[in-house]
């Protein structure tokens, strides 16, 4: 079997007069940080914050077309 190393890197940031900050999660598959799913997307550095881009993230790196589907229960 093989072995995957998934990396989730928090970040943060403050502007200098600290008025504003911004925050997010980079994620890296074996080392290599991974890009945004979405090609039209191109800041990475939130993908680690929503489950479904990072598993499509993941997927698509390693070779795989990918299709959610949600379902609700009643």
């Amino acid at each position: 079997m093989s072995k995957l190393k998934i990396t989730f890197e928090d970040w943060d940031y403050t502007c200098g007069d600290g008025c504003c900050t911004s925050y997010g999660t980079y994620l890296s598959l074996n080392g290599e940080r991974l890009e945004h799913p979405n090609s039209e997307v191109h800041d990475n550095s939130y993908i680690g914050m929503d489950v479904e881009n990072s598993l499509e993230a993941v997927l698509k790196k390693l070779g795989y077309e990918v299709e959610f589907e949600h379902k609700h229960e009643d």
